[in-house]
């Protein structure tokens, strides 16, 4: 399998042979120096965890109904949370999101899906959440 790297992507030489080229030269370099270090961190296994303050969590959901994701932690005020993915041997697409914090402290999650699961079953989300 070939891995990607810049020169696959683009041949500095071809670009700096026309007058375009030449005129930003500067921009070329620095473009394709930030490229080739993004393609080595990505291969090296950079992830969300490694440049944000976020946490990767996997809970288990009933559909339309309030779950604790976190009790109060010391982590800073959460500022966002993405599904990430939803791990079942079911396709289950989700229909509707929300999070709010619970009047306990609580961090919670409505997670509605377009086809209802069986009665009490509850389906594995992967939730990234970003604190502040």
């Amino acid at each position: 399998m070939a891995y990607i790297n810049i020169s696959r992507l683009f041949d500095m030489s071809q670009a700096l042979s026309t007058q375009a080229g030449q005129q930003l030269q500067g921009f070329l370099y620095y473009m394709a120096q930030l490229a080739s270090e993004t393609v080595r961190n990505l291969k090296n296994g950079l992830d969300f965890a490694d440049n944000f303050a976020c946490e990767i969590k996997s809970i288990n959901v009933l559909n339309q109904t309030d779950t604790v994701v976190l009790p109060v932690t010391n982590q800073g005020r959460v500022t966002q949370i993405m599904i990430r993915q939803v791990v079942d041997q079911t396709y289950y697409s989700v229909n509707s999101f929300g999070w709010y914090y619970g009047s306990n402290g609580n961090l919670l999650v409505n997670i509605g899906f377009l086809v209802t699961p069986p009665s009490n079953y509850a389906v594995n989300v992967e939730l990234i959440i970003f604190f502040a």
